[in-house]
């Protein structure tokens, strides 16, 4: 709220005594709650919520989760909270034809955002079918622009023994990806996890834990929901697990 090390500090004052609104945006959740409020007694955050922002808007619902939960908040900022809600996000239409990479069976979609923190997914998932060279899906991976480019040609030789896995790097599109997907294995980051509800995709959460635990927050509580499945990413990456909930995501209600 007041910048990363505290240099927005003096534009909110000018903008405060000039009688600019300001309005501050925080995601659905944050991090754990004793890690938040550790870090914004460090930066003295608390103060600035109530002298500075005439809003805060959540970006999220109530019901689902509440981004200051443990923090000891004044009750004024407490009334300055708004939930927008999540905004519904569609497939965007294209002109050219969609290029199905796996040919036209069933898939299950992996995606780990950028890449740069989504070998272990990748691999886990690589790995159940290698050991279950049964599960009735294909998959296409979307290793993200970031992952290292020797780990990508390491899971595409994978990918090709496996004979029914598709690599990609990055996809302009990856909605299309979803919206056609029998089930979508993510990381559990806002976006995702705005989207598959959109598509009324079910999938298998994968979230990671560093450097907030915030992913692995709004895992559990999607899953407590009955929107996901979740893996834990803290536990140990059992293929049998992640084929089993490969095998599990036909009997995921939408």
């Amino acid at each position: 709220p007041l910048g990363l090390k505290g240099e927005v500090t003096s534009t909110l004052e000018m903008l405060k005594a000039k009688g600019t609104t300001l309005v501050l945006g925080l995601r659905d959740i944050m991090d754990e709650p004793r890690l938040l409020l550790r870090e914004w007694q460090r930066k003295q955050v608390l103060p600035a919520l109530e002298h500075f922002y005439d809003d805060i808007w959540v970006y999220g619902l109530e019901r689902f989760a509440d981004p200051l939960e443990g923090v000891d908040c004044p009750l004024p900022v407490r009334r300055n909270m708004i939930y927008t809600g999540y905004l519904r996000r569609a497939v965007p239409q294209v002109e050219q034809a969609f290029t199905h990479p796996i040919g036209e069976q069933p898939y299950v979609l992996v995606t780990v955002g950028g890449g740069d923190d989504g070998m272990s997914a990748v691999d886990w998932v690589l790995r159940a079918y290698e050991h279950d060279p049964e599960i009735p899906l294909a998959a296409v991976v979307v290793c993200g622009p970031f992952m290292p480019p020797a780990m990508q040609r390491q899971f595409r030789e994978r990918a090709e023994r496996l004979g029914r896995i598709a690599v990609v790097t990055f996809d302009t599109h990856v909605e299309l990806l979803m919206e056609r997907a029998a089930g979508v294995v993510p990381l559990g980051g806002y976006n995702t996890s705005s989207e598959m509800p959109s598509l009324d995709q079910g999938g298998i959460l994968i979230p990671r834990v560093k450097p907030r635990r915030e992913q692995l927050l709004r895992a559990n509580r999607a899953a407590a929901l009955g929107l996901v499945h979740t893996l834990d990413p803290e536990g140990i990456h059992d293929p049998a697990a992640m084929a089993a909930a490969l095998r599990g995501l036909s009997r995921q209600p939408l």
